[in-house]
């Protein structure tokens, strides 16, 4: 009896569907369950997106280092970008040379910064090894003859590096003419160029000015190498970017 009861009820439902929703057909204590049940569905989803913002759902694995103790208690490390694999992001002007190209192609700096010698570069970064640690920021702004480099090196098992230096606007452009290349036309060859100022005899290249993590309080030189072996046919360069660092504790 209770069964016949059931089923004609459940077909009732689907004879009428639209009575299950009508608020005026249902009594208080159903409108009232049916609020109950909705407020519980947000604040369950609420906690998850809230659980999702506290709980670490990444835990990133971290690689050896790859360093090297110096006879001065230093320490050397080598971080390594693959042109143009490694690249994620640029915006520039042409002041600063063939690096100034947007990529991708639909990248453009704000219209009231156009008129300004700046590069924005982020990129992929790898070990000696070859393994993507983490990513690399560089900003650069030029003053007429030189330009102001900032690195900052984020490994996230680690923290972040921080860099300064000082380079030569558009220096590789020139580096690349005298070798034969042009970014017009696809290139091939081997051209190693320094885009760290290496005439200083007391402090050649650039400064490490610390950073986060492990990378804390340090402090030490770098210096910036960049290793051009052909242009593509769209005028990416080709090759590696070096990035060695001598760092030690202190100022």
């Amino acid at each position: 009896m209770r069964t016949c009861r059931f089923c004609d009820f459940v077909n009732h439902l689907v004879n009428r569907p639209a009575a299950y929703f009508d608020q005026s057909r249902q009594g208080p204590n159903i409108q009232l369950m049916k609020a109950v049940f909705t407020i519980g569905v947000a604040l369950g989803l609420a906690s998850v997106l809230a659980g999702a913002g506290l709980y670490p759902w990444i835990d990133h694995p971290r690689l050896p280092s790859r360093t090297q103790v110096m006879a001065n208690g230093g320490r050397a490390e080598q971080f390594v970008v693959r042109l143009p694999l490694d690249k994620i992001n640029t915006i520039g002007t042409t002041e600063l040379g063939v690096r100034g190209d947007g990529y991708p192609a639909s990248a453009v700096l704000p219209e009231d910064l156009r008129g300004a010698p700046l590069l924005l570069e982020h990129f992929k970064v790898r070990d000696t090894e070859g393994n993507v640690i983490g990513v690399a920021i560089r900003h650069t702004t030029s003053s007429g003859q030189d330009a102001e480099t900032a690195w900052a090196i984020t490994v996230p098992s680690r923290g972040t590096l921080r860099l300064a230096g000082t380079e030569m606007p558009a220096g590789l452009d020139a580096a690349l003419a005298a070798a034969g290349g042009t970014v017009d036309e696809p290139w091939a060859g081997d051209l190693r160029f320094s885009m760290t100022d290496e005439s200083s005899e007391e402090a050649p290249g650039g400064r490490v000015v610390g950073g986060s993590g492990e990378f804390r309080g340090l402090s030490g030189v770098y210096s910036e190498s960049w290793l051009i072996t052909g242009v593509g046919e769209d005028g990416e360069l080709r090759g590696t970017i070096e990035l060695s660092t001598v760092t030690y504790q202190g100022p």
